[in-house]
């Protein structure tokens, strides 16, 4: 956890800096489509658990799917509640198809956030807070699920074209999605210790 810690500084001064100009005066919600990252190639396997052979990854992305609600607390400070779906975040294969394994995680968030206009209808946001974060791992070497909470940061930009609808694209980083360090390692299944990103876009609407 300490190494984050910078990093959640400054997303802290962000948000922070960003609550000297104007915010969404409303309660709002949201919900947006894209892409996350997968897990690195150095944390799926080291063996498969068959035959000292090292699995590959098959995809590098895979879709991600998110909805939020959120409500300002002062005209450029509000707090956010979201929940994501990032299908799978890994999906391995041994060569020759021995051993075949996926890895799907959900998480639920809730955040600070910190808005800065740049204009009348275009604004940046920047995002810290916490997940509660569940992983899934089934495999033909065995299955696996764990669960718990790690840090999250989110940036993006907002566009208002009406006075209750706008789009928002955004990027959000969960910094550890499982509890070992391999997804199979030493012939033991377990959800991999990897951080995740996700890539949106979507549509809200403040009332």
């Amino acid at each position: 956890m300490n190494k984050y810690l910078p990093l959640v500084s400054v997303a802290i001064l962000l948000c922070s800096n960003a609550a000297l100009a104007g915010s969404p005066k409303a309660p709002y919600i949201g919900a947006g489509v894209g892409i996350n990252t997968s897990v690195d190639d150095n944390d799926l396997s080291t063996t498969c658990g068959v035959g000292g052979v090292a699995c590959r990854e098959v995809c590098d992305t895979d879709k991600a799917v998110n909805a939020y609600a959120g409500y300002p607390l002062s005209p450029n400070l509000g707090v956010e509640i979201g929940y994501t779906d990032m299908d799978y975040t890994a999906r391995i294969e041994q060569e020759g198809g021995a051993v075949r394994g996926d890895q799907q995680s959900k998480a639920l968030t809730l955040s600070a956030v910190g808005r800065k206009p740049l204009t009348q209808n275009v604004g940046v946001f920047g995002k810290v807070g916490a997940a509660y974060w569940k992983s899934e791992v089934v495999s033909t070497a065995g299955n696996a699920d764990d669960s718990g909470v790690t840090p999250t940061l989110g940036a993006g930009v907002e566009y208002n074209f009406s006075e209750h609808f706008g789009v928002r694209a955004g990027v959000d980083h969960f910094f550890k999605m499982g509890e070992q360090s391999k997804l199979i390692e030493s012939g033991v299944v377990g959800t991999a210790d990897t951080g995740i990103t996700t890539a949106t876009v979507g549509l809200h609407y403040n009332f």
